[in-house]
């Protein structure tokens, strides 16, 4: 019995074991087997959050998903932009934690012993400010924070020709207020005291988490290399050579050199094991290498696999960035570049860019929405845009757009320049106006490529990233335009995985970043361009290339009558008894982005009808409003209104030239002013000649000059004229100056005001007094 069950059930036993094993083979085919597994984590420090992901160290693979962790940014005035340094960390943490949190549930097991190295990317050019503990002074200037633009012209003016300069755009710059020298320069001017006791180091982003993780102070030769004006190449070395010693004394920075980083990594380099306390913070092993990673943009080019020379990283969003890899030194007015040592030690990396690119498809398909329905409206698709596009033959029937919405990067440099659309006949459809918008992007794109190709760093393949790989109409046009085979990548996060490709080579995994990407950057698939095409768009390229300089006058014309004047309604004439409700009125009117409150304290305008309200009522007037503060502080003693001003939400505070004894304590109090984070202004009455402040608005110490075309402290005073030719000598002392004219303004003053190029016009009287209410006055005002 007992032999005839077990024959019986032997067939079923088999059938069995066989089905246990095929679930077996499945399970591992499904999940990384994590015996002798080697990972590595990827780290992406971007703008809004920093994302983290586990990586298999041999192929690339991810393990798991990335991990994101958002962080706040503050935007305490107009051009500026701060984060914690603190919040990176944390926040870095978490990002860690929830990475291989995925990537053991996918293998089935903790992933953290098989973890090997963690390498991070960042922004660029976001600079922070440490005491001799590390700790942060004050808030990161992130890269996009602008305050330092003032900055930028005084380098240019002073250490012209320095050979440290000469790689961008020829030795002419242009030298962007993003980078080091600019914010570390605005720091010391603003902060003088903090900077010369407080702060003992000067860093970036990436430099900063480093330090956090290792305890050990390193730069990245990548980022000396593209934005601090190094040699990428030679500043590695241990001798303090590479530096820009001449230029950085020139613009009396020298101290600038003491307080960065001494010790400068490439790409891959071990900085050191993760400190005991990071490790636990992290979640990992205090065995897990730190590896120097660099900026983002730079680690997305080896994520694509772009570190050979005549390889071009084309990264696409809002805006378009040309990255070529090059074996040439070469310079020219055409590109930024070429920087020695970047991307990596043996080659160049030289640079162009298009302002508005994606950032013109997305006014574009909001312009082209049309009536809701089938496809139009709130449903229109891009897809239905590039579908319409594609009915239409290259050139879209004789339409050409140019793409210089908001401004041209290169192959010339013009923050004036516009967009056009060329061409537009009646028979022109929707398909046409897209079509001629996708095909002006590339345009601009072969335009850049050129430029840099004029100056020794020419591409034969261009290796894509970003929203332009969603659209196949697109991609096809930037090859075909472009005369270039496009190749796009399998894995689309480029920097995540760049960060792991070094993460890898520095663990050892492979012996240098050639060899890694090799074996772990997968290609998607590669476009060729269409021979015929290309013909017929190099015949409209000419056309293009013709286009800009042709309306160039045309459009500075333009830019200049254009005004874009605004009013400030003054508070000196509104109903006190009702403060609220009148600062309501102002609100929500695109004319209106400032309120003027004139404070006057009655003994430096000597009447007792110019005593006004102080700190206290601008903190109630910032509980109502969300408009721009520009307070006019005429008092006797400025300097000791203005910490009370900035803490009761002043944004522009405006300072009566004439109220102080001397020239030093006038400037002592606009970078006070400037320190505390509010935009300083200078406000000059009729009689004052504006030579009288020029050195100071060449400087950049003053952001907004106040001309007064009446007597301060009195409303319902009538316009002195004679003042208005002032507007156009600020503008030629600092062409970033916000000018206000002030005093005097109504229906049949504001067409000469406007007239003059002034940026804002204050008028309380005309203004509050309007029959037909705020809101119609200042369109009236404007209107004329």
């Amino acid at each position: 019995m007992t032999s005839i069950t077990q024959s019986r059930l032997c067939p079923l036993s088999l059938s069995l074991s066989l089905g246990l094993l095929l679930l077996l083979l499945l399970l591992l085919k499904s999940a990384p087997c994590a015996a002798g597994a080697r990972f590595v984590i990827g780290v992406d420090g971007g703008t809004e959050s920093i994302r983290a992901c586990v990586f298999d160290a041999e192929t690339g693979e991810p393990v798991g998903s990335p991990h994101a962790v958002p962080y706040k940014t503050t935007f305490p005035g107009p051009g500026e932009a701060e984060q914690d340094p603190r919040s990176w960390y944390d926040n870095l943490c978490q990002a860690v934690k929830g990475a291989t949190l995925s990537a053991s549930a996918t293998i089935q097991e903790d992933c953290s012993p098989h973890i090997e190295a963690i390498s991070l990317d960042t922004t660029c050019c976001s600079v922070c400010f440490l005491d001799s503990n590390f700790e942060p002074l004050r808030p990161c200037l992130l890269w996009m924070d602008s305050r330092s633009s003032k900055q930028c012209d005084e380098i240019l003016l002073k250490a012209k020709g320095d050979p440290a300069l000469s790689v961008n755009s020829g030795g002419e710059g242009p030298l962007s207020a993003e980078w080091m020298l600019p914010k570390a320069l605005w720091y010391a001017q603003n902060h003088p005291d903090e900077w010369a006791s407080a702060c003992k180091h000067v860093c970036e982003y990436q430099d900063y988490l480093n330090f956090r993780l290792t305890s050990k102070f390193v730069g990245s030769s990548v980022n000396a290399a593209v934005r601090w004006h190094f040699d990428g190449r030679s500043c590695t070395s241990p001798s303090p050579s590479g530096r820009p010693t001449s230029l950085y004394d020139k613009v009396n920075m020298s101290k600038l050199l003491e307080k960065l980083p001494q010790t400068f990594l490439p790409f891959a380099s071990v900085i050191a094991p993760l400190t005991p306390t990071a490790a636990v913070d992290l979640g990992l092993t205090s065995s897990v290498l730190v590896i120097q990673g660099g900026p983002d943009a730079f680690v997305g080019m080896v994520g694509l696999g772009c570190v050979k020379p005549k390889q071009l990283c084309l990264i696409t969003g809002s805006s378009h960035l040309h990255c070529a890899v090059s074996s040439s030194t070469g310079t020219s007015k055409s590109c930024w570049g070429a920087y020695r040592g970047a991307p990596l030690p043996n080659v160049c990396f030289a640079e162009g860019g298009q302002s508005s690119t994606g950032s013109i498809l997305r006014w574009g398909k909001q312009l082209l929405g049309g009536e809701e329905g089938e496809d139009g409206g709130e449903n229109l698709t891009y897809k239905v845009l590039d579908a319409e596009a594609e009915s239409c033959p290259p050139g879209a029937d004789g339409l050409l757009a140019l793409e210089t919405f908001q401004g041209s990067r290169t192959p010339e440099t013009d923050a004036k320049a516009k967009g056009a659309l060329i061409g537009l006949t009646l028979s022109h459809t929707r398909g046409h106006v897209w079509r001629a918008l996708l095909e002006g992007v590339c345009f601009g794109t072969r335009n850049c490529i050129e430029g840099l190709a004029a100056a020794g760093h020419p591409a034969s393949e261009i290796l894509i990233a970003g929203g332009a790989t969603r659209s196949g109409l697109w991609l096809q046009m930037h090859s075909d335009v472009c005369g270039l085979p496009i190749v796009v990548c399998k894995f689309s996060d480029a920097p995540l995985l760049g960060s792991a490709i070094l993460a890898s080579v520095g663990a050892g995994v492979y012996s240098d970043v050639n060899e890694a990407v090799e074996k772990m950057v997968k290609i998607s698939h590669r476009i060729t361009p269409d021979p015929t095409k290309t013909k017929r768009y190099s015949e409209i390229f000419g056309v293009y290339k013709k286009l800009g300089p042709a309306i160039k006058p045309l459009i500075h014309d333009l830019h200049r009558l254009r005004g874009g004047a605004t009013i400030a309604p003054s508070l000196l004439s509104a109903d006190w008894a009702d403060i609220a409700g009148e600062v309501g009125k102002c609100e929500n009117d695109p004319n209106i982005k400032y309120i003027h409150c004139d404070v006057f304290d009655g003994v430096e305008v000597d009447s007792p009808n110019a005593l006004t309200f102080g700190p206290a009522m601008i903190g109630a007037i910032r509980k109502r409003t969300k408009l721009l503060l520009d307070v006019h502080l005429v008092v006797k003693d400025p300097a000791a209104y203005v910490e009370a001003m900035g803490e009761n939400g002043c944004d522009c505070l405006i300072i009566q030239f004439e109220t102080f004894g001397s020239r030093s304590e006038f400037r002592q109090c606009l970078s006070r002013i400037r320190g505390l984070g509010m935009r300083a202004g200078a406000c000059i009455a009729p009689r004052t000649q504006v030579e009288e402040i020029s050195e100071e608005i060449r400087e950049g110490l003053i952001d907004v000059v106040d001309v007064l075309s009446v007597e301060p402290g009195f409303a319902s005073q009538s316009i002195q004229f004679g003042v208005l030719s002032k507007v156009a000598e600020i503008k030629g002392e600092g062409e970033g100056v916000r000018v206000i004219v002030d005093g005097g303004i109504n229906d049949k003053t504001a067409k000469r005001v406007l007239s003059s190029g002034a940026d804002t016009l204050v008028s309380g009287s005309y203004v509050f007094k309007h029959p037909g209410g705020v809101k119609v006055a200042v369109k009236s005002l404007l209107s004329i």
